[in-house]
Protein backbone atom coordinates (compact mmCIF):
# COMPACT_ATOMS: atom_id res chain seq x y z
CA UNK A 1 0.00 0.00 0.00
CA UNK A 2 1.34 3.46 -0.94
CA UNK A 3 2.34 5.67 2.01
CA UNK A 4 2.84 9.43 1.93
CA UNK A 5 6.01 10.79 3.52
CA UNK A 6 6.58 14.53 4.10
CA UNK A 7 9.64 16.21 2.64
CA UNK A 8 12.26 18.30 4.41
CA UNK A 9 13.00 21.99 3.67
CA UNK A 10 16.12 20.92 1.74
CA UNK A 11 14.10 18.50 -0.40
CA UNK A 12 11.46 21.11 -1.04
CA UNK A 13 14.17 23.43 -2.34
CA UNK A 14 15.35 20.78 -4.82
CA UNK A 15 11.76 20.07 -5.88
CA UNK A 16 11.05 23.80 -6.40
CA UNK A 17 14.13 24.18 -8.60
CA UNK A 18 12.89 21.31 -10.77
CA UNK A 19 9.54 23.08 -11.20
CA UNK A 20 10.96 26.39 -12.40
CA UNK A 21 13.90 25.32 -14.59
CA UNK A 22 14.69 22.50 -17.03
CA UNK A 23 17.72 21.14 -15.19
CA UNK A 24 18.10 17.84 -17.03
CA UNK A 25 20.17 15.38 -15.02
CA UNK A 26 21.59 17.99 -12.61
CA UNK A 27 20.08 16.16 -9.63
CA UNK A 28 20.92 12.62 -10.76
CA UNK A 29 23.17 10.79 -8.27
CA UNK A 30 24.84 7.61 -9.53
CA UNK A 31 27.45 4.97 -8.75
CA UNK A 32 28.86 2.29 -11.05
CA UNK A 33 30.60 -1.02 -10.37
CA UNK A 34 32.60 -3.10 -12.84
CA UNK A 35 31.99 -6.76 -11.91
CA UNK A 36 34.27 -9.49 -13.18
CA UNK A 37 33.22 -13.10 -12.76
CA UNK A 38 30.11 -15.24 -13.32
CA UNK A 39 27.25 -12.90 -12.37
CA UNK A 40 23.97 -14.61 -11.50
CA UNK A 41 21.44 -12.19 -12.98
CA UNK A 42 18.52 -13.81 -11.17
CA UNK A 43 20.24 -13.36 -7.81
CA UNK A 44 21.09 -9.78 -8.73
CA UNK A 45 17.44 -9.05 -9.56
CA UNK A 46 16.30 -10.57 -6.26
CA UNK A 47 18.95 -8.54 -4.46
CA UNK A 48 17.46 -5.37 -5.98
CA UNK A 49 14.03 -6.32 -4.68
CA UNK A 50 15.49 -6.98 -1.21
CA UNK A 51 17.37 -3.67 -1.38
CA UNK A 52 14.11 -1.80 -1.98
CA UNK A 53 12.52 -3.62 0.96
CA UNK A 54 15.42 -2.43 3.12
CA UNK A 55 15.27 1.15 1.80
CA UNK A 56 11.63 1.98 0.91
CA UNK A 57 12.53 5.42 -0.47
CA UNK A 58 13.80 3.59 -3.57
CA UNK A 59 10.16 2.81 -4.42
CA UNK A 60 8.89 6.36 -3.98
CA UNK A 61 7.15 8.68 -6.40
CA UNK A 62 6.76 12.43 -5.88
CA UNK A 63 3.44 14.30 -5.84
CA UNK A 64 2.44 17.95 -5.55
CA UNK A 65 -0.21 18.19 -2.84
CA UNK A 66 -1.47 21.72 -2.17
CA UNK A 67 1.76 23.24 -3.46
CA UNK A 68 4.16 21.03 -1.50
CA UNK A 69 5.98 17.85 -2.59
CA UNK A 70 5.22 14.55 -0.84
CA UNK A 71 6.94 11.23 -1.41
CA UNK A 72 4.66 8.28 -2.11
CA UNK A 73 6.51 5.18 -0.87
CA UNK A 74 5.81 1.77 -2.45
CA UNK A 75 4.55 3.38 -5.65
CA UNK A 76 7.24 2.06 -8.03
CA UNK A 77 9.01 -1.30 -7.65
CA UNK A 78 12.79 -1.25 -8.02
CA UNK A 79 13.55 -3.50 -10.99
CA UNK A 80 16.78 -4.55 -12.66
CA UNK A 81 17.15 -3.60 -16.33
CA UNK A 82 19.46 -6.03 -18.16
CA UNK A 83 21.12 -5.14 -21.47
CA UNK A 84 23.70 -6.99 -23.54
CA UNK A 85 26.49 -4.67 -24.66
CA UNK A 86 29.87 -4.92 -26.37
CA UNK A 87 33.23 -3.40 -25.56
CA UNK A 88 32.46 -0.77 -28.17
CA UNK A 89 29.05 0.23 -26.77
CA UNK A 90 29.31 -0.24 -23.01
CA UNK A 91 30.86 3.15 -22.26
CA UNK A 92 28.10 5.02 -24.07
CA UNK A 93 25.33 3.02 -22.41
CA UNK A 94 26.79 3.52 -18.93
CA UNK A 95 27.17 7.24 -19.60
CA UNK A 96 23.53 7.50 -20.68
CA UNK A 97 22.42 5.63 -17.54
CA UNK A 98 24.33 7.87 -15.10
CA UNK A 99 22.89 10.88 -16.94
CA UNK A 100 19.29 9.72 -16.64
CA UNK A 101 16.79 12.52 -16.10
CA UNK A 102 14.18 11.45 -13.55
CA UNK A 103 10.65 12.75 -14.15
CA UNK A 104 9.38 13.67 -10.68
CA UNK A 105 5.73 13.68 -11.73
CA UNK A 106 5.82 10.26 -13.43
CA UNK A 107 8.49 8.36 -11.45
CA UNK A 108 10.30 6.19 -10.64
CA UNK A 109 13.01 8.05 -8.70
CA UNK A 110 15.56 5.19 -8.76
CA UNK A 111 16.78 2.69 -11.38
CA UNK A 112 19.31 -0.14 -11.61
CA UNK A 113 20.98 -1.46 -14.79
CA UNK A 114 23.18 -4.46 -15.50
CA UNK A 115 25.16 -4.02 -18.72
CA UNK A 116 26.39 -7.52 -19.53
CA UNK A 117 29.57 -8.03 -21.55
CA UNK A 118 31.00 -11.29 -22.86
CA UNK A 119 33.54 -13.28 -20.82
CA UNK A 120 31.75 -12.93 -17.47
CA UNK A 121 32.11 -9.16 -17.24
CA UNK A 122 29.70 -6.28 -16.92
CA UNK A 123 28.88 -2.91 -15.38
CA UNK A 124 26.28 -2.35 -12.67
CA UNK A 125 24.74 1.14 -12.46
CA UNK A 126 22.60 2.52 -9.63
CA UNK A 127 21.07 5.95 -10.20
CA UNK A 128 18.49 7.95 -8.27
CA UNK A 129 17.16 11.46 -7.90
CA UNK A 130 18.74 13.66 -5.23
CA UNK A 131 15.34 13.93 -3.51
CA UNK A 132 15.86 10.43 -2.08
CA UNK A 133 19.65 10.00 -1.96
CA UNK A 134 22.86 11.92 -1.32
CA UNK A 135 26.51 11.07 -1.85
CA UNK A 136 26.70 9.01 1.33
CA UNK A 137 23.66 7.01 0.23
CA UNK A 138 25.63 5.54 -2.69
CA UNK A 139 27.97 3.80 -0.25
CA UNK A 140 25.02 2.44 1.76
CA UNK A 141 23.17 1.21 -1.32
CA UNK A 142 26.06 -0.55 -3.03
CA UNK A 143 27.19 -2.33 0.14
CA UNK A 144 23.65 -3.41 1.00
CA UNK A 145 23.11 -4.66 -2.55
CA UNK A 146 26.35 -6.67 -2.40
CA UNK A 147 25.29 -8.18 0.92
CA UNK A 148 21.91 -9.20 -0.50
CA UNK A 149 23.53 -10.69 -3.57
CA UNK A 150 25.43 -13.06 -1.26
CA UNK A 151 23.97 -16.49 -0.46
CA UNK A 152 23.69 -15.81 3.26
CA UNK A 153 22.52 -12.21 3.28
CA UNK A 154 20.97 -11.51 6.70
CA UNK A 155 17.28 -10.71 6.86
CA UNK A 156 17.06 -7.13 8.11
CA UNK A 157 14.14 -4.88 8.90
CA UNK A 158 13.26 -2.00 6.60
CA UNK A 159 14.57 1.40 7.51
CA UNK A 160 11.81 3.95 8.05
CA UNK A 161 11.28 6.13 4.98
CA UNK A 162 12.74 9.26 6.56
CA UNK A 163 13.51 12.21 4.33
CA UNK A 164 16.71 13.57 5.84
CA UNK A 165 15.19 16.50 7.71
CA UNK A 166 17.65 17.38 10.50
CA UNK A 167 14.70 18.05 12.79
CA UNK A 168 13.22 14.61 12.17
CA UNK A 169 10.28 13.30 10.13
CA UNK A 170 7.23 15.50 10.07
CA UNK A 171 8.96 18.55 11.54
CA UNK A 172 9.40 21.84 9.75
CA UNK A 173 13.13 22.42 10.27
CA UNK A 174 15.59 23.30 13.01
CA UNK A 175 14.32 25.03 16.16
CA UNK A 176 14.42 28.81 16.15
CA UNK A 177 17.61 29.37 18.22
CA UNK A 178 19.89 27.70 15.62
CA UNK A 179 18.10 29.64 12.87
CA UNK A 180 18.73 32.93 14.65
CA UNK A 181 22.39 32.04 15.22
CA UNK A 182 22.77 31.05 11.56
CA UNK A 183 21.11 34.29 10.41
CA UNK A 184 23.65 36.27 12.45
CA UNK A 185 26.50 34.23 10.97
CA UNK A 186 25.35 34.83 7.38
CA UNK A 187 24.84 38.52 8.10
CA UNK A 188 28.56 38.67 8.97
CA UNK A 189 29.51 36.38 6.05
CA UNK A 190 27.13 37.23 3.19
CA UNK A 191 26.75 34.28 0.80
CA UNK A 192 26.75 34.70 -2.96
CA UNK A 193 24.70 31.80 -4.38
CA UNK A 194 24.81 31.06 -8.10
CA UNK A 195 21.46 31.97 -9.66
CA UNK A 196 19.45 29.07 -11.00
CA UNK A 197 20.15 28.73 -14.75
CA UNK A 198 17.29 28.72 -17.22
CA UNK A 199 18.26 25.22 -18.33
CA UNK A 200 20.82 22.48 -17.88
CA UNK A 201 24.37 23.54 -18.78
CA UNK A 202 26.35 20.85 -20.56
CA UNK A 203 29.41 20.00 -18.52
CA UNK A 204 32.79 18.36 -18.90
CA UNK A 205 35.11 16.72 -16.39
CA UNK A 206 38.77 15.85 -15.83
CA UNK A 207 39.87 13.16 -13.36
CA UNK A 208 43.10 12.39 -11.53
CA UNK A 209 44.11 9.72 -9.00
CA UNK A 210 46.46 10.72 -6.21
CA UNK A 211 49.76 8.87 -6.45
CA UNK A 212 50.78 6.44 -3.68
CA UNK A 213 53.43 9.00 -2.65
CA UNK A 214 50.83 11.76 -2.28
CA UNK A 215 48.53 9.48 -0.30
CA UNK A 216 51.40 8.60 2.03
CA UNK A 217 52.20 12.31 2.49
CA UNK A 218 48.51 12.99 3.18
CA UNK A 219 48.38 10.33 5.88
CA UNK A 220 51.58 11.57 7.49
CA UNK A 221 50.55 15.23 7.42
CA UNK A 222 47.18 14.43 9.01
CA UNK A 223 49.06 13.07 12.04
CA UNK A 224 51.84 15.67 12.10
CA UNK A 225 49.51 18.67 11.73
CA UNK A 226 46.60 17.18 13.74
CA UNK A 227 44.25 17.83 10.83
CA UNK A 228 41.74 15.82 8.84
CA UNK A 229 42.48 14.72 5.30
CA UNK A 230 39.64 16.94 4.13
CA UNK A 231 41.12 20.01 5.83
CA UNK A 232 44.51 19.33 4.23
CA UNK A 233 43.00 19.02 0.76
CA UNK A 234 40.62 21.97 1.12
CA UNK A 235 43.43 24.32 2.16
CA UNK A 236 45.29 23.69 -1.09
CA UNK A 237 42.10 24.04 -3.13
CA UNK A 238 41.23 27.32 -1.40
CA UNK A 239 44.71 28.68 -2.05
CA UNK A 240 44.77 27.69 -5.72
CA UNK A 241 41.16 28.49 -6.66
CA UNK A 242 40.53 31.72 -4.76
CA UNK A 243 40.27 35.08 -6.57
CA UNK A 244 43.28 37.37 -6.36
CA UNK A 245 41.64 39.70 -3.86
CA UNK A 246 38.52 39.96 -1.76
CA UNK A 247 36.72 37.16 0.07
CA UNK A 248 37.05 33.52 -0.91
CA UNK A 249 33.81 31.54 -1.04
CA UNK A 250 33.72 27.77 -1.58
CA UNK A 251 30.49 25.79 -1.24
CA UNK A 252 30.80 22.61 0.83
CA UNK A 253 28.45 19.64 0.97
CA UNK A 254 28.01 19.05 4.71
CA UNK A 255 26.48 15.88 6.10
CA UNK A 256 23.64 16.23 8.59
CA UNK A 257 23.39 12.51 9.32
CA UNK A 258 23.16 11.44 12.93
CA UNK A 259 24.78 8.18 14.10
CA UNK A 260 21.32 6.58 14.10
CA UNK A 261 20.97 7.44 10.39
CA UNK A 262 24.35 6.07 9.30
CA UNK A 263 22.85 3.08 7.46
CA UNK A 264 19.93 4.89 5.85
CA UNK A 265 19.54 6.55 2.48
CA UNK A 266 18.09 10.01 2.05
CA UNK A 267 19.00 13.64 1.47
CA UNK A 268 21.18 14.06 4.55
CA UNK A 269 23.28 16.88 3.14
CA UNK A 270 23.21 20.67 3.34
CA UNK A 271 25.39 22.75 1.02
CA UNK A 272 26.78 25.88 2.65
CA UNK A 273 29.52 28.29 1.54
CA UNK A 274 32.75 28.64 3.50
CA UNK A 275 33.78 32.29 3.28
CA UNK A 276 37.33 33.35 4.09
CA UNK A 277 38.06 37.11 4.28
CA UNK A 278 41.12 36.81 2.03
CA UNK A 279 42.74 33.97 0.08
CA UNK A 280 44.91 31.72 2.29
CA UNK A 281 48.46 33.03 2.00
CA UNK A 282 51.83 32.51 3.63
CA UNK A 283 53.04 29.12 4.84
CA UNK A 284 50.77 26.16 4.21
CA UNK A 285 50.53 25.39 7.93
CA UNK A 286 49.26 28.93 8.63
CA UNK A 287 46.76 28.74 5.78
CA UNK A 288 45.57 25.41 7.19
CA UNK A 289 44.91 27.05 10.56
CA UNK A 290 42.83 29.78 8.84
CA UNK A 291 40.75 27.24 6.94
CA UNK A 292 40.23 25.09 10.04
CA UNK A 293 39.00 28.09 12.04
CA UNK A 294 36.56 28.98 9.26
CA UNK A 295 35.27 25.42 9.10
CA UNK A 296 34.68 25.28 12.85
CA UNK A 297 32.51 28.41 12.65
CA UNK A 298 30.58 27.08 9.65
CA UNK A 299 29.97 23.64 11.18
CA UNK A 300 27.97 25.23 13.99
CA UNK A 301 25.26 26.06 11.41
CA UNK A 302 25.40 22.97 9.24
CA UNK A 303 21.81 21.86 9.94
CA UNK A 304 20.17 25.15 8.90
CA UNK A 305 19.26 25.53 5.20
CA UNK A 306 20.62 28.79 3.81
CA UNK A 307 17.23 29.96 2.51
CA UNK A 308 15.69 29.38 5.95
CA UNK A 309 17.69 32.19 7.54
CA UNK A 310 18.13 34.42 4.46
CA UNK A 311 14.63 35.53 3.41
CA UNK A 312 14.48 36.59 -0.22
CA UNK A 313 17.23 34.20 -1.33
CA UNK A 314 16.75 33.46 -5.02
CA UNK A 315 16.54 29.83 -6.20
CA UNK A 316 20.05 28.44 -6.68
CA UNK A 317 21.76 25.30 -7.91
CA UNK A 318 24.92 25.96 -5.85
CA UNK A 319 25.74 28.28 -2.95
CA UNK A 320 28.99 29.48 -4.55
CA UNK A 321 30.66 29.53 -7.96
CA UNK A 322 33.18 26.93 -6.74
CA UNK A 323 32.07 23.92 -4.68
CA UNK A 324 33.75 20.90 -3.09
CA UNK A 325 32.39 17.55 -1.98
CA UNK A 326 34.54 15.07 -0.05
CA UNK A 327 33.70 11.54 1.00
CA UNK A 328 35.82 9.06 2.90
CA UNK A 329 35.04 5.58 1.59
CA UNK A 330 35.70 2.29 3.41
CA UNK A 331 37.15 -0.70 1.50
CA UNK A 332 34.72 -2.80 -0.50
CA UNK A 333 31.95 -3.59 -1.23
CA UNK A 334 32.28 -7.34 -1.76
CA UNK A 335 30.04 -9.15 -4.24
CA UNK A 336 30.73 -12.83 -3.41
CA UNK A 337 32.76 -14.53 -6.12
CA UNK A 338 33.24 -11.32 -8.14
CA UNK A 339 36.09 -8.85 -8.52
CA UNK A 340 34.72 -5.33 -8.13
CA UNK A 341 35.93 -1.89 -9.22
CA UNK A 342 33.72 1.03 -8.16
CA UNK A 343 33.43 4.53 -9.59
CA UNK A 344 31.91 6.51 -6.72
CA UNK A 345 31.64 9.78 -8.65
CA UNK A 346 30.50 9.30 -12.27
CA UNK A 347 29.62 12.62 -13.90
CA UNK A 348 25.92 13.26 -14.59
CA UNK A 349 26.81 15.57 -17.50
CA UNK A 350 25.44 18.85 -16.08
CA UNK A 351 27.60 21.70 -14.77
CA UNK A 352 25.97 22.87 -11.54
CA UNK A 353 28.24 25.91 -11.18
CA UNK A 354 31.56 27.23 -12.52
CA UNK A 355 33.61 24.46 -10.92
CA UNK A 356 32.65 21.48 -8.77
CA UNK A 357 35.43 19.41 -7.20
CA UNK A 358 34.53 15.87 -6.12
CA UNK A 359 36.98 13.92 -3.95
CA UNK A 360 36.32 10.22 -3.30
CA UNK A 361 38.92 9.11 -0.74
CA UNK A 362 39.02 5.35 -0.31
CA UNK A 363 41.41 2.61 -1.38
CA UNK A 364 42.33 5.17 -4.04
CA UNK A 365 41.82 8.93 -3.91
CA UNK A 366 39.98 10.16 -7.00
CA UNK A 367 39.78 13.91 -7.69
CA UNK A 368 37.28 15.14 -10.30
CA UNK A 369 36.94 18.68 -11.66
CA UNK A 370 33.50 19.31 -13.25
CA UNK A 371 32.89 22.54 -15.21
CA UNK A 372 30.81 24.00 -18.06
CA UNK A 373 31.92 22.71 -21.44
CA UNK A 374 33.44 25.39 -23.66
CA UNK A 375 36.32 25.91 -26.07
CA UNK A 376 39.59 25.62 -24.17
CA UNK A 377 37.97 24.81 -20.82
CA UNK A 378 39.26 21.22 -20.72
CA UNK A 379 42.84 22.26 -21.49
CA UNK A 380 42.79 24.84 -18.71
CA UNK A 381 41.14 22.43 -16.29
CA UNK A 382 43.82 19.84 -17.03
CA UNK A 383 46.54 22.42 -16.32
CA UNK A 384 44.82 23.61 -13.13
CA UNK A 385 44.21 20.17 -11.61
CA UNK A 386 47.84 19.21 -12.28
CA UNK A 387 48.98 22.44 -10.63
CA UNK A 388 46.75 21.81 -7.60
CA UNK A 389 48.13 18.31 -7.14
CA UNK A 390 51.72 19.56 -7.49
CA UNK A 391 51.07 22.21 -4.81
CA UNK A 392 49.46 19.54 -2.63
CA UNK A 393 52.59 17.38 -2.85
CA UNK A 394 54.88 20.27 -1.99
CA UNK A 395 52.67 21.57 0.84
CA UNK A 396 52.31 18.18 2.52
CA UNK A 397 56.06 17.51 2.29
CA UNK A 398 57.03 20.98 3.55
CA UNK A 399 54.20 22.63 5.54
CA UNK A 400 56.25 25.80 6.03
CA UNK A 401 56.36 26.41 2.27
CA UNK A 402 53.85 28.90 0.79
CA UNK A 403 50.81 27.85 -1.22
CA UNK A 404 51.77 28.89 -4.77
CA UNK A 405 48.91 30.08 -6.95
CA UNK A 406 48.75 29.33 -10.71
CA UNK A 407 50.89 31.71 -12.74
CA UNK A 408 49.08 31.33 -16.08
CA UNK A 409 45.80 32.96 -17.08
CA UNK A 410 43.20 31.82 -14.52
CA UNK A 411 40.21 29.77 -15.66
CA UNK A 412 36.89 31.65 -15.80
CA UNK A 413 35.64 30.19 -12.50
CA UNK A 414 38.28 32.14 -10.51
Amino acid sequence: MTRLVPTSPLQRGVWFNEQVAALGSAYTVAVTADLRGPVDVGRLARACTALAARHPLLTAGCHNLDGLPWLAVDEHPLTLTVERVTDGTVRGRVERAVRTRFDLSAGPLARVWWFALADDRGVLVLAAHHLIVDGGSKDVLLRDLAARYGHDAPATAAHPACTGDPAGPGEHGPPEDPVVAAAEYWWRNPPRPVDLPGGARRGDAVVRLLTPRTRALLAGAAVALAATRFELLLTVLAGCLAPDDGPTSIALELSVRTPAEAGRIGMYVNELPLTLPTPPTGPYAAALATVRAGLRQLYAHRTVPLARCRPGTRPFLATAAVSVSYRRIAPGPVFPGLATTVDWSPFNGVARNALHVMIADGEQTRVTFQFPASAGARRRADALIDHVLAVLDRSLAAPESPVVRPSEEPPPWT
